[in-house]
């Protein structure tokens, strides 16, 4: 029997078209009770299509509607869904983008002036950034059927700047060096020179870093510079201690006060030193040194007009050129060039362990002659295990003493080239100077002008007229 739904449903839809309701009343005034059986979910469905819902329909519900007779109550019969706007990709950075560089207090409440943070550091091959690619839309309807629009993600352009590397892909960022890393002005930029524009002192912190360093600004008592390659410092250095893998070039100087230190594995350079400890495998350059401690490997040269040495202890390898040696007041002045007592010390240590070497290779070749000799060995496989394991240990020595005679050839071609080091004083040397020159000793007595000190008949000449020499 055919009825009219309309006298039984009632649907609502929502003013977005995103929802969609029904209620169906078991019974009306004019036509009675429902009859049972007398919907269908397919009339049903054509009843919704005739009021606009069209999509989004519970069927399941529907049906369960009409098996178990949910009349009279309002049922959330369509739904439609939303369009889903697709992401844009971003990027991950793995590193500190903002520096802390305020000194830590510890938990004894002393403040730690130390480990200050100056720069994000970062390493060659270190990850430092990840891209994560933009997403598609998906389109969404609503419960009349109608489509709703959506928009896919944007992708961003790669990363700018210098010092890094991408991965073919263009997601992944490595570090091509190491160094510094900081991101600005949506700049990424990996360097190897740390560049501070003020002062360092104990409130900055140690400055420790794999590259370049320059100090704009004066280095003060207490602070401590470290560098894999070179340290240029632009103005005054007071007692701090300067490390450097590679040069250290002072512009002004340095006052170390006693404290001061500098190590370079390169050259050393700077207007003057006073009451430093220095320690240089290259050259050092310098306008002055007075009262300094000072080991070079390379040549000392002190140049300019008042180009001094005076007071403390300077020791080379090479050779030594000075303006001037020693003063009027006659302060005790030790200088040294040539073989130095550090490098003899070397050779003997090698030449004793040598022996050492020699004589336990000596005594293995004795066993090893001894159990050659057993014959017919009631324990033939103990007798095989004892030969194999002394030519193991001959092998070994023999790899050592390579090593060590390879060391000592090198130590002792320093000394035959550093035996012919000189002394350069192109205008005074004065008394009071105690000279080392090749393992020669000498003290100065009297006031030269323009000669330079080598070796002659087994004893320190000093020599007039230096453009001859």
């Amino acid at each position: 029997m055919d009825i009219d739904l309309s006298n039984y449903i009632n649907t609502t839809v929502s003013e977005d078209q995103m929802t969609a309701y029904i209620y169906i009343s078991s019974e009306t005034a004019e036509n009675g009770v429902i009859p049972a059986d007398s919907i269908t979910p397919e009339n049903l469905r054509d009843f919704l299509s005739s009021r606009g819902i069209k999509a989004g329909i519970d069927k399941t519900l529907l049906q369960s509607i009409l098996i178990n007779r949910l009349f009279d109550r309002k049922h959330l019969i369509a739904k439609g869904k939303p369009a889903e706007d697709g992401k844009d990709g971003f990027f991950t950075l793995l590193f500190k983008t903002e520096i802390d560089n305020h000194p830590k207090v510890l938990e004894d409440g002393s403040v730690d002036y130390h480990n200050i943070d100056l720069y994000e550091p970062v390493h060659e091959g270190m990850k430092i950034a990840e891209y994560t690619p933009a997403t598609t839309g998906h389109f969404g309807y609503n419960v009349a059927g109608g489509v709703i629009n959506c928009t896919n993600g944007r992708e961003l352009a790669p990363l700018k700047g210098t010092g890094f590397t991408v991965s073919d892909d263009n997601k992944t960022y490595y570090s091509a060096l190491d160094g510094k890393i900081e991101y600005k002005n949506d700049t990424l930029t990996i360097t190897n020179v740390l560049d501070i524009p003020g002062d360092v002192d104990l409130t900055t912190g140690d400055v420790v870093f794999n590259g370049d360093i320059i100090i704009h600004g004066n280095v003060y008592m207490g602070a401590v510079i470290k560098s894999k390659n070179n340290i240029t410092i632009m103005g005054n250095v007071e007692g701090a201690m300067l490390y450097a893998g590679g040069d250290v070039q002072l512009k002004a100087g340095m006052q170390g006060g006693g404290k001061g230190y500098v190590e370079a594995d390169g050259n050393i350079c700077g207007k003057f030193f006073e009451q430093t400890k220095i320690r240089c495998n290259g050259s050092i350059n310098v306008n002055s040194m007075m009262n300094c401690d000072v080991f070079c490997c390379g040549d000392i040269t002190i140049s300019g007009r008042h180009g001094i040495i005076v007071g403390g202890t300077t020791m080379t390898q090479g050779n030594i050129t000075a303006t001037v040696i020693g003063n009027m007041a006659e302060v005790k002045t030790v200088i040294a060039a040539g073989v130095n007592e550090k490098l003899v010390k070397e050779i003997n240590a090698l030449e004793s362990e040598i022996k050492t070497v020699k004589e336990a290779h000596s005594k293995h070749e004795r066993i090893l002659d001894m159990l050659k000799s057993i014959k017919n060995p009631s324990e033939k496989d103990k007798l095989t295990k004892m030969l194999e394991q002394v030519i193991q240990s001959m092998q070994e020595l023999d790899h050592k003493l390579s090593g060590l005679n390879s060391e000592l050839e090198a130590k002792l071609f320093q000394t035959q080239n550093y035996s012919k080091s000189k002394i350069t004083v192109q205008k005074y040397l004065y008394p009071n100077v105690h000279v080392t020159l090749n393992g020669l000793h000498y003290i100065s007595k009297d006031t030269f002008t323009n000669v330079y000190l080598t070796e002659s008949a087994g004893e320190v000449a000093v020599i007039n007229d230096i453009h001859n020499k």
